[in-house]
C-alpha cells in the first residue's frame, strides 16, 4: 500500500513538472528535456517563452555540451569553433519548436512531440542536418572526407581532374563551353548512368562561389553581381508625351469649369492633379494604385474617391492613345 501511494505521489510531481494543459504520452514524462520543453510549446506569450527557453538552456547546460560535442565531431566542425556549433543547435531548437513540436491550429502541441522520447538525440539529428545542407549550399567549408560528402563536391573533384586531362591533351586552357563537352564526354564514356549520378554539369554551373568582404562590400569583385548603369535614352521623349496628357487634362478641367452651370457643393479633384501624382515616378516604372491615388490626394468624400476612378480611367485612355505606338511595335 505505501508503494502504490509512493508511486502515485511521484507521478503526481512527474505531471506538475509540465505544463497543465499537457498532452504528453504517460511513458514519456520523466524522459530528458520533456517537461521544459512541453512549458515552452505551451507559452503563449513571447515573453514567457523566451524567459523558459533561457531558463533550459541554463539549467541543461552539461548536457547540451555533449551533444554539441557529439554534432561536431561526426559532422567534422573545427573543435575551436564552440559558437558555430551552438548557433546551429539553437537553430534546429528554433525550427522544432516552430515547425515540428507545435500544434499548427489551436493551443497545445502536436503528435509527434507527444510521443517523443529521446530530446537530445532528436536535436543533435536536426542539428547535423541543417550543418550538410549548409554545407550542401556552399555556405560551410567543403566536405571533403566528411561521411555523406554531397554530390557537388564529388563533381568538383571529376571536373578538376577534366580540366587537367584537357590541358595535358591540348596544352592549352580550355574555355567554358570546351571544358563543359570534354567532361560530359567522359563521363558519358565512364559512367554507366551519368545523368542520375550527378555528374554532368552546364557553364552555367561551373561559376565558382566566392564571398564578398564584409569591410569591403562593393561588387566590385564579382563580375556577375556588377550592374553597368545605362542611360534610359527614350526618357526625355516618355517625359514629353507625359506633359502632353497633363496639359490634355488640364484643358478638360478647363472646359468642365467652364461649362459647369451652378456652383460645386465640394471643391471638385482636377483631372490635371490625378495625371501629375499618376505619372510621378514614371522613370522608375512605378504607377500607383488607385487606392494610393487617393490616399496621396488626401481626398476623404465617397463622391471626391468616384471623380479620382472616373478621371483615371479617362488618363488611362488618353494614355493608350499617347503610347500607341509602343504597343504596336511590341
Amino acid at each position: 500500500m505505501t508503494a502504490l501511494l509512493l508511486n502515485t505521489t511521484a507521478r503526481v510531481r512527474r505531471r506538475a513538472d509540465h505544463h497543465r494543459r499537457c498532452d504528453c504520452d504517460r511513458d514519456t514524462l520523466e524522459t530528458p528535456w520533456k517537461a521544459e520543453m512541453c512549458k515552452i510549446l505551451h507559452a503563449r506569450k513571447r515573453v514567457e517563452k523566451r524567459a523558459l527557453l533561457d531558463e533550459f538552456l541554463y539549467t541543461h547546460e552539461s548536457e547540451i555540451a555533449r551533444v554539441l560535442k557529439r554534432a561536431q565531431h561526426i559532422s567534422r566542425l573545427d573543435y575551436h569553433d564552440k559558437d558555430l556549433v551552438l548557433s546551429y543547435f539553437g537553430d534546429a531548437l528554433m525550427r522544432m519548436l516552430e515547425t515540428r513540436w507545435r500544434a499548427k491550429s489551436g493551443p497545445g502541441t502536436s503528435s509527434v512531440f507527444n510521443y517523443s522520447r529521446n530530446l537530445p538525440t532528436i536535436l543533435e539529428a536536426e542539428t547535423r542536418y541543417w550543418i550538410r545542407e549548409d554545407r550542401r549550399k556552399g555556405l560551410l567549408n567543403g566536405t571533403a572526407g566528411v561521411p555523406g560528402d554531397s554530390s557537388h563536391d564529388r563533381r568538383a573533384k571529376l571536373v578538376k581532374r577534366s580540366r587537367e586531362l584537357f590541358e595535358t591533351e591540348h596544352a592549352r586552357t580550355p574555355s567554358d563551353a570546351e571544358l563543359v563537352d570534354f567532361h560530359n564526354t567522359r563521363m558519358y564514356a565512364t559512367r554507366k548512368d551519368a545523368a542520375r549520378q550527378s555528374v554532368l554539369i552546364t557553364i552555367r554551373g561551373l561559376g565558382s562561389l566566392r564571398s564578398i568582404p564584409l569591410e569591403d562590400p562593393s561588387l566590385f569583385g564579382e563580375d556577375r553581381l556588377a550592374w553597368a548603369d545605362v542611360p534610359d535614352e527614350g526618357a526625355s521623349e516618355r517625359t514629353a508625351r507625359i506633359r502632353s496628357i497633363v496639359a490634355e487634362c488640364a484643358r478638360r478641367d478647363a472646359e468642365r469649369e467652364a461649362s459647369r452651370l451652378r456652383a460645386p457643393k465640394r471643391q471638385p479633384v482636377p483631372m490635371a492633379s490625378v495625371a501629375v501624382v499618376f505619372f510621378a515616378h514614371h522613370c522608375e516604372g512605378e504607377f500607383p494604385t488607385r487606392k494610393e491615388l487617393v490616399a496621396e490626394l488626401g481626398v476623404t468624400e465617397p463622391a471626391g474617391r468616384r471623380e479620382i476612378g472616373s478621371h483615371l480611367n479617362e488618363i488611362l485612355a488618353i494614355s493608350r492613345r499617347q503610347f500607341a505606338d509602343y504597343r504596336n511595335a511590341r
